[in-house]
């Protein structure tokens, strides 16, 4: 397996030695951070299912159209005073 190097602030380094278990090397910290993090965004997700009704007849329809009518309005993010 071959390695690469990266740069962390030492508040990275530090919070990750925290974190770190006893006979586990740092790349195992970050793996198992990774995979914890990907498995919680999975579940979350799930337990949304099924959960919004459709109240009256065409509500997602008039939802969406409105989704797509606030995207195609022109946003200025010139923040500029004068």
């Amino acid at each position: 397996m071959g390695q690469k190097t990266i740069s962390l602030t030492p508040d990275a380094f530090d919070r990750l030695k925290r974190i770190k278990r006893p006979k586990e090397s740092f790349s195992d910290v970050v793996m198992r951070l990774v995979d914890q993090d990907s498995k919680s965004n999975k579940s979350n997700i799930s337990e949304c299912f099924g959960t919004l009704v459709e109240s009256e007849e065409g509500e997602w329809d008039k939802i969406l159209e409105n989704i797509y009518r606030d995207r195609s309005k022109p946003r200025s993010r010139d923040t500029r005073i004068e």
